[in-house]
C-alpha cells in the first residue's frame, strides 16, 4: 500500500461523509469506492473511522486557502487598507461558496452539516484553521477604525461582515423559503462579496465620522 491508497480512501471517504454523514458512512464503503482490498487499510493510514473524518476536515479547511488572492506579503500589506479589507471578504466568499468541482461540492456539504451539527473535532479545528484568519481580519479593521477604537467595536464590526456572507449557510433554508427566486450563493460569488464589501465599507465609513 502506498500515497496513492491513502489519497484514494480520503476521495472516497469526502463523497461518502458528503453524500450520507459520518454517522451512516460506512469504512467498508469508503474502501470499496477506493478501491482498496483490504479494511484494515483505514486503519493503517488514518488509524480509524473517527481519524479519517478528521483527516477530511483538515483537508477540507487546507483546501479553502487556494481560494486567496495571489500576492506576496510586502505588496499585500502596501495595499490600501480598503482594498485589503476588500481582499479578505472576497476571499471568505470564494472559501465558503466557490463550488467550481464535484470535490468543492462535497467539502461545502461536508462544511455545511458541520456548521449546522458540530462533531467533536469541529471546534478544535476551527480553531486553528479560522481563528487567524478572523484575528488578521480584526487587525484590518482596527487599522481602518483608528488605533483608539475599543476591541468590543471592532469584534462588533467583523461579526457585521461575516454574519452577511454566512447567513447563506446557515439561513439557506429560511432564505430560499421566503426568496425563492434567489440564485444559490455559489453562483453568485463575485456578486456577493462585492455587496458586502461596498455594504460595510459604507457602515465603516460611519464609525470614523463618530
Amino acid at each position: 500500500m502506498g500515497s496513492d491508497t491513502k489519497n484514494n480512501i480520503l476521495m472516497a471517504a469526502i463523497k461518502e461523509f458528503a453524500a450520507h454523514g459520518y454517522q451512516a458512512a460506512t469504512v467498508r464503503k469508503i474502501v470499496q469506492q477506493a478501491g482498496a482490498k483490504n479494511l484494515n487499510a483505514v486503519v493503517y493510514y488514518f488509524d480509524s473511522k473517527e481519524g479519517l473524518y478528521k483527516a477530511v476536515l483538515e483537508f477540507m479547511f487546507q483546501e479553502a486557502e487556494k481560494f486567496k488572492e495571489k500576492s506576496d506579503i510586502a505588496t499585500f500589506e502596501s495595499l490600501p487598507i480598503e482594498e485589503r479589507l476588500a481582499s479578505m471578504i472576497r476571499f471568505y466568499c470564494k472559501a465558503y461558496y466557490s463550488v467550481e468541482t464535484d470535490l468543492d461540492r462535497d467539502l461545502y456539504s461536508i462544511f455545511t452539516n458541520e456548521v449546522r451539527n458540530p462533531s467533536p473535532y469541529f471546534n478544535d479545528i476551527v480553531s486553528r484553521y479560522l481563528k487567524p484568519s478572523r484575528d488578521y481580519m480584526c487587525s484590518l479593521l482596527k487599522e481602518y477604525l483608528g488605533p483608539d477604537t475599543p476591541d468590543s467595536v471592532v469584534r462588533n464590526c467583523e461579526y457585521s461582515i461575516t454574519a452577511q456572507i454566512l447567513y447563506g449557510v446557515l439561513g439557506w433554508s429560511i432564505i430560499s423559503g421566503t426568496v425563492p427566486e434567489q440564485k444559490p450563493f455559489g453562483e453568485c460569488v463575485d456578486e456577493l462579496a462585492e455587496h458586502v464589501i461596498n455594504f460595510s465599507l459604507a457602515a465603516l465609513s460611519t464609525y470614523k465620522k463618530t
